[in-house]
């Protein structure tokens, strides 16, 4: 391995301004530079079932130390040998700064030395985090790079271990709105604007044809991406994305406000027995009983019925108004809840003590959202909302970020008129982002673009029954489908990237995933389509039901 670097300067500067008129050149020129596309082709331009034609370096990995470009510094140029799992490549870091603000981020590139397929792919982050750009997988393994595809992340100018959201918040309690805005979309944007001029000058040409993939935090990124800045992009792969971050995290603490509010906790094992219950009775409704709820709309389980045998009155309550989702003092809807049977681990997070005493577990980015972002008080204590309380800090944090970083603007006429492709998978029991946010917001696309059938020309959207929330599906307590490749970047059979790839490369529009069997004990061997919406899989009465073949995609 060798490597050349400069001495690596501050990543953020201060926040003091220039003069004016120097400040105004410096923007204007960052600008006309960086957010001018006139080094990618735009989308569509190729021919059907044309193959993007690769190449190797015209000129060494050490050189691209010496790279100008404006906005932006080469901090090191490495050279990576090849392994079992990755190909030699030349992996670049930069530092970029935005003019409006001296604030400062970090994008990693990754280009294969000799086996570059003529593709790019970018990747999203986690939680509050923007990346990995110190990994060319980024957060997905395994990833891209294996392909032959150049791949670049950023950390979105926050930190990338121990994040949970806490930079939103200054140390006098005001909103650090540039650091926000950098996370919020502006540094997914310069990723893929910096990687394609990387690119273009380490092999002589930019890519043919450029991807994203990413899920969660991911996923918001992609969606801010196709709303935002629509020509950065040929083709998305959008996994569970957390679309409505205004509504989506101070939901999250529902459950503990509506068990806070009756004094009473409820077990983790109390919420697994009434889950094995509504599955129980919600299956076989796709003609195969297996655990998996394939038709998770019409699962219209009570708990009450659950009243003097698996639960108190109490509980059933309580347990009802969590899968009902927040309501305002007067019963007016706020967001969803999660659907009966998903697991409540971390939504409605308990702990229970050897001697029986349960307490709270809420979740940390929750928590966050509402102390640093919503109320800028740290030292809030959530234990103190009553539902009054509950529905005024719901109602803020809507009023404050809904316009800033929820990625829900249903127009994405831009997007299409580039000849961009989208693929959105969401498993219908995630724990993490209730899946009736993503099937909503795709309604509304439909309903603002002509219908349902005039979105699926450039957006589809497949569900996943009995998905969970990326890697935690392996703490799922009952058999559930994931798509494939839902833990990796690589383009696999059946996977949402390998979709999206085919469809803007061969004009090949895809009608279902592979959704893969996995469970606590990791994977089960099922194999099962995974339908377009609002399709759901159907079994056809004979044949092997871990089989996909033996499934169709069926109306409700």
């Amino acid at each position: 391995m060798t490597k050349t670097t400069y001495p690596p300067g501050p990543r953020r500067r201060g926040r003091g301004r220039r003069a004016l008129l120097p400040v105004t050149s410096v923007v204007v020129a960052w600008t006309l530079a960086v957010f001018t596309p006139t080094f990618a082709a735009p989308a569509g331009t190729q021919a059907a079932d044309a193959s993007p034609t690769g190449g190797t370096a015209v000129r060494s990995c050490e050189s691209m130390i010496d790279l100008r470009l404006p906005g932006r510094r080469v901090e090191s140029a490495t050279s990576v040998g090849a392994t079992e799992e990755l190909p030699a490549y030349c992996d670049i870091q930069l530092t970029v700064t935005d003019p409006a603000s001296d604030e400062s981020f970090r994008v990693g590139v990754f280009l294969p030395s000799a086996t570059w397929n003529g593709r790019f792919v970018g990747t999203g982050g986690g939680g509050f985090m923007g990346g990995g750009p110190d990994e060319p997988c980024g957060r997905y393994d395994p990833c891209s790079l294996a392909d032959g595809y150049a791949t670049a992340n950023t950390d979105a100018g926050v930190p990338t271990t121990n994040n949970q959201g806490e930079f939103a918040l200054s140390p006098d309690n005001t909103l650090n709105k540039p650091v926000v805005d950098i996370w919020n979309h502006l540094s997914i944007h310069q990723t893929a604007v910096s990687a394609k001029k990387v690119i273009t000058a380490y092999y002589g040409k930019g890519p043919a044809y450029s991807y994203f993939y990413g899920g969660s935090a991911g996923g918001r990124q992609a969606m801010m991406e196709a709303q935002r800045h629509p020509h950065d992009y040929d083709g998305l792969a959008v996994f569970w994305p957390a679309l409505n971050l205004s509504r989506l995290l101070p939901a999250s603490l529902w459950p503990q406000v509506v068990m806070n509010v009756a004094g009473h906790f409820i077990p983790q094992s109390t919420f697994g027995a009434v889950n094995d219950r509504a599955i129980a009775q919600c299956d076989g409704r796709d003609g195969v009983h297996d655990r998996i709820v394939s038709d998770w709309r019409a699962c219209g389980f009570d708990a009450r019925t659950l009243i003097g045998d698996v639960l108190t009155a109490q509980e059933a309550d309580i347990i009802n108004k969590i899968w009902k989702g927040p309501r305002g003092t007067d019963g007016r809807f706020l967001w969803h809840g999660p659907p009966p049977g998903t697991p409540l681990g971390r939504m409605a997070g308990t702990v229970t003590d050897e001697d029986g005493t349960t307490s709270p577990q809420p979740r940390t980015d929750a928590l966050t959202w509402v102390t640093h972002w919503v109320l800028q008080d740290p030292d809030f204590d959530w234990r103190t909302l009553t539902y009054e309380k509950f529905a005024d800090v719901f109602e803020r944090s809507v009023a404050k970020w809904e316009r800033t970083v929820d990625a829900v603007d249903p127009d994405l006429s831009a997007f299409r008129a580039t000849g961009g492709r989208m693929v959105i998978t969401h498993g219908t029991f995630d724990g993490s982002i209730p899946v009736q946010g993503t099937v909503d917001y795709y309604n509304r696309v439909a309903d603002r673009m002509g219908g349902i059938r005039e979105v699926q020309d450039f957006a589809r959207l497949f569900l996943a029954p009995g998905g969970g929330h990326e890697t935690l599906i392996r703490s799922h307590p009952h058999p559930g489908l994931m798509p494939a490749g839902y833990y990796g970047g690589l383009p696999s059979p059946g996977s949402a990237l390998e979709a999206v790839v085919n469809w803007v490369e061969k004009k090949r529009k895809p009608t279902t995933l592979l959704g893969v069997g996995e469970g606590s004990t990791g994977e089960t061997g099922m194999k099962r389509p995974l339908c377009m919406y609002p399709l759901a899989a159907r079994y056809k009465g004979h044949g092997d039901t871990n089989d996909a073949d033996n499934f169709r995609c069926a109306a409700r």
